[in-house]
């Protein structure tokens, strides 16, 4: 009888548990799906080129094999949008502030060693705040202007500025970012023509030359690539009102954060700011 009494009360309480045992697994799984991205491992590596002049209908396996690549393991849109007016330094400065022209941000597409620089924060002292130590290689002059005491390397290379990217990820402590600025398409497009045969060459080119700094930093653990633009172009001309000139890419790839929600989103430069505040954090 004694042995009866306590198996039914402890088969009792059992069975008066499960609702409270469901209630609990509920519970865990709605915060398992509203801060399961807390889980993931945090962004060490970042590396954000920008390709100047860059089309995205310019994108194909045959013309940018490296970067198409990444468009299918990643995530990616060719629906970007430039500033107004669609230009070099007014870009980046939207990209680096957040703030397009319209809402505080750059609106001289000029600049010259010895100037006044950039005053407010951008995306260096965001990856700085974090613990990255920063570095900046570009290829134009005015985009000197956008070198802030955030930034612990930075050098102009007229010629080129991938290898400068290299050494500095190969050297960095263990949290990096890298912003990569590539001319040559900018010069191109001009003179032989957006979209045209000369202008792909040339794109071809530079898929070729970053494809070791993609593959560097594909080698490490918790990484994010980021390859944009800051505006195009049509027939020979760039800058102007025209729908071409302000078009370019946005894309993205990461072994440790989830890509999928900005897989043909509306984009613009100066969302890179906000975009990095979020995901870096």
């Amino acid at each position: 009888m004694v042995f009866k009494m306590n198996k039914n009360k402890i088969r009792s309480r059992f069975i008066m548990s499960k609702p409270f045992c469901r209630c609990l697994l509920y519970v865990f799984m709605i915060i398992f799906f509203m801060y399961g991205i807390s889980f993931a491992a945090s962004v060490k590596t970042v590396l954000v080129v920008s390709i100047d002049a860059l089309h995205p209908d310019a994108l194909s396996p045959e013309t940018s094999k490296n970067i198409y690549r990444l468009m299918q393991q990643g995530s990616y849109t060719l629906d970007g949008h430039s500033t107004h007016p669609p230009k070099t330094l007014v870009s980046h400065a939207a990209m680096f502030s957040g703030l397009s022209p319209e809402k505080g941000g750059r609106k001289n597409n000029s600049w010259h060693t010895g100037e006044l620089q950039i005053k407010g924060k951008t995306i260096f002292n965001t990856a700085k705040s974090l613990g990255f130590s920063t570095g900046f290689f570009y290829s134009k002059e005015k985009l000197g202007f956008l070198v802030n005491p955030a930034v612990d390397q930075y050098k102009l290379d007229k010629n080129f500025s991938v290898d400068n990217a290299v050494t500095f990820l190969k050297t960095a402590d263990k949290k990096a970012f890298c912003f990569l600025h590539v001319s040559g398409l900018d010069i191109t497009g001009p003179i032989e023509g957006w979209l045209f045969p000369g202008y792909m060459e040339e794109l071809f080119y530079i898929d070729d030359a970053i494809a070791p700094l993609i593959r560097l930093v594909e080698s490490k653990e918790n990484y994010l690539i980021i390859i944009t633009s800051d505006h195009a172009g049509h027939g020979t001309i760039h800058g102007s009102d025209h729908p071409d000139d302000e078009k370019l890419p946005f894309i993205m790839v990461s072994d440790s954060v989830d890509s999928s929600p900005y897989q043909g989103i509306t984009w613009h430069v100066a969302d890179l700011k906000p975009f990095l505040d979020k995901i870096l954090k």
